[in-house]
C-alpha cells in the first residue's frame, strides 16, 4: 500500500458553491474533535458575552447532530449550525470527522474557512476525502471511482450502474479471477519447487482448461466496458435519409415538441441538432442529421459530411425513407435500393443495429399500403417500421416502443446483473494488460514450456488484476484518479 502523509486535518466545503439555504462543510483528519469544540458554543447563553468566553467547549457524541454556536478565534459569532462527529473508523474516511451544517451566505462560508485556517487545517484537494477513505481500507478503487461516477452521471442508468459498482461487483468479480489465477499459479510453482516424484509429472496443458476459463471472463470484462459507455451516455440514435424523407418531423415528434426546423424545400438542416430523450428510464442521444443528396453548396456538403461521420459513430442507425417520394417504384424496391445506397459509404464500420423508418403513411397510395401488409415481416435483415410523421404523431408510440426494445438488448443493466460492468478507462486498460500477459501465459502452456516462464507471465496477470481494485498501484496513478474529484468528496 502506497504511503501518503494524512496527519493534516483538511476540511472543504462538501455541497455546491454560491449562495444557499444551507452549505455543508467536511473536517477530517487526526485530532480533529480537539481542534474544532473550542470553535462551539451552547445557543442558551446568546447574548451573555461573559458566560459564552468562559464556556469555551460543547461535548459532541459520535453520530450525532447537536445545534450549536461557531465562533471565530475572537469569539465573534460566525454562525449558527449543526455540528455532528464521526469517530473513527466509523466515518466516510476512516478518521475523526466532523461535518458543519451552516448557513449558506458566502461571507459565513469565507469566514468559517478562514477560521479553520488559523487553527492550523488546511484546505482539501480534490478527492481528498475519498482518497483517505481509500488509503485507509474503507473502499477499493473501484468503489471510489463509483462514487464520483455516481455524482457526474448524467443519465438514470448511469447513476445505477454506478450504485452497482460502489457496491463492490467489480471487486467482486476481479477477487474470483484473482483466486483463480492463484490455484493455476499453484501448479506451476509446485513444479519449480518441488521435484516430478513430489508432486507428479509436469504437463502445463493441463491448465488449459481452467486458464481458458479465465479469459473468457477477462474478455467478458473487457467487452463490458463499451456497454458500460452506452448506460452512462445513453444510445446514440442517428436518424440518416434522403432530404424531406421525414427526418426532421421524426426527430420533433420523438421529442414532443418542434425542436427542428420542417419545411418542404429540401436541405432545410444543414447541422447535426442534438437532443436527450428519456423513455421509462432509458435514456437516448438523438442526431438529426443533414439530408443525403449530391450538391455543390458548400455549407450542404460540410452537413452531409457531418451526417456520415454521426452515422458512423452511431449504437442504433435509423433510415429514414419516403416511399412517396418513388410511387413507379414497389415499396420493397424503394426500402432495399434506399437502404443499400444510405448504407454503402459507412459499410466497414461496424455499424449493426439498423433500423428502416417508412414515413409520411398518411400519403400512401392504395397500392403502397396493400404491399406494406405482405411486406413487413418478409426481409430479416433489417426491422421495417411504418411511422406516420403527421401532426398527430399517431404511429410514433410504435418507434419509442422499439427504441426501448434496442436497448434493453444493447445496455440493459437488469440482465447484466451476475456481471461487472467496467466503469473507467483506468479498469478497462489493467483488464487489457492482465489478457495481454494471460494470451503469453496460454501460448507457453501450449508448447508445454517450462513453469518458471508460464508462472512468470500468471504473476504478472494477478497484479494487473489486483490493480483494478487498486491492492497495488503507483502515487501517480492514485493521484490521477482521486484529481479528477470533486473537491470536498
Amino acid at each position: 500500500m502506497i504511503q501518503h502523509d494524512t496527519s493534516d486535518v483538511i476540511f472543504a466545503l462538501s455541497s455546491a458553491k454560491g449562495r444557499s439555504a444551507v452549505s455543508l462543510h467536511r473536517i477530517s483528519g487526526p485530532n480533529v474533535l480537539k481542534k474544532v469544540t473550542p470553535l462551539l458554543r451552547n445557543p442558551e447563553i446568546l447574548g451573555d458575552s461573559s458566560i459564552t468566553k468562559r464556556n469555551k467547549t460543547v461535548e459532541l457524541s459520535p453520530s450525532l447532530s447537536k445545534y450549536c454556536l461557531l465562533v471565530s478565534k475572537d469569539d465573534e459569532i460566525i454562525d449558527d449550525c449543526l455540528v455532528t462527529y464521526f469517530k473513527a473508523p466509523h466515518s466516510y474516511t476512516g478518521e475523526d470527522t466532523i461535518e458543519i451544517g451552516s448557513h449558506g451566505n458566502p461571507l459565513i462560508i469565507a469566514k468559517l474557512h478562514s477560521t479553520l485556517r488559523q487553527l492550523g487545517m488546511r484546505e482539501a484537494k480534490p478527492g481528498e476525502f475519498t482518497q483517505r477513505s481509500y488509503l485507509n481500507g474503507k473502499m477499493d478503487l473501484t468503489r471510489a471511482e463509483a462514487i464520483d461516477q455516481l455524482i457526474h452521471a448524467d443519465t438514470y442508468a448511469g447513476i445505477a450502474l454506478a450504485r452497482q459498482a460502489s457496491e463492490g461487483r467489480i471487486a467482486e468479480v476481479a477477487l474470483k479471477i484473482r483466486q483463480r489465477l492463484t490455484s493455476a499459479m499453484a501448479y506451476f510453482e509446485a513444479h519449480i519447487d518441488f521435484a516430478d516424484d513430489e508432486v507428479g509429472n509436469y504437463d502445463s496443458r493441463s491448465q488449459s482448461l481452467l486458464l481458458s476459463d479465465i479469459r473468457s471472463e477477462l474478455k467478458r470484462l473487457m467487452e463490458s466496458f463499451s456497454v458500460g459507455l452506452k448506460i452512462r451516455e445513453g444510445l446514440r440514435v442517428a436518424f440518416v435519409g434522403v432530404p424531406n424523407a421525414g427526418k426532421s418531423s421524426l426527430y420533433n415528434a420523438l421529442l414532443g415538441y418542434e425542436r427542428a426546423i420542417v419545411t418542404d424545400i429540401p436541405g432545410t438542416t444543414r447541422d447535426i441538432l442534438e437532443d436527450r430523450l428519456i423513455l421509462n428510464k432509458r435514456d437516448f442521444i438523438l442526431l438529426d442529421t443533414a439530408g443525403i443528396r449530391e450538391t455543390s453548396d458548400t455549407v450542404e456538403k460540410i452537413g452531409v459530411k457531418r451526417t456520415w461521420d454521426s452515422a458512423k459513430n452511431a449504437d442504433v442507425l435509423c433510415l429514414v425513407i419516403d416511399p412517396t417520394q418513388h410511387p413507379a417504384a414497389t415499396l420493397e424496391e424503394t426500402m432495399l435500393q434506399q437502404s443499400n445506397e444510405l448504407l454503402k459509404p459507412i459499410q466497414g464500420h461496424g455499424v449493426s443495429n439498423v433500423v428502416v423508418v417508412l414515413t409520411k403513411e398518411d400519403s400512401w397510395t392504395d397500392k403502397q399500403k396493400a404491399e406494406w401488409s405482405n411486406l413487413k415481416n418478409k426481409n430479416e435483415n433489417y426491422k421495417f417500421l411504418l411511422c406516420e410523421t403527421s401532426a398527430s404523431h399517431a404511429k410514433i408510440g410504435a418507434f419509442t416502443a422499439l427504441l426501448e426494445s434496442v436497448h434493453d438488448r444493447l445496455c440493459s443493466l437488469e440482465q447484466s446483473q451476475e456481471s461487472a460492468i467496467l466503469i473507467s478507462e483506468r479498469q478497462r486498460d489493467k483488464v487489457a494488460l492482465a489478457l495481454k500477459s494471460l494470451d503469453l501465459a496460454i501460448s507457453l502452456v501450449s508448447e508445454n514450456d517450462f513453469p518458471e516462464k508460464v508462472a512468470s507471465m500468471l504473476i504478472q496477470t494477478a497484479q494487473h488484476v489486483s490493480e483494478i481494485v487498486g491492492e497495488i498501484g503507483t502515487e501517480d496513478i492514485l493521484n490521477n484518479i482521486f484529481a479528477n474529484f470533486c473537491i470536498g468528496k
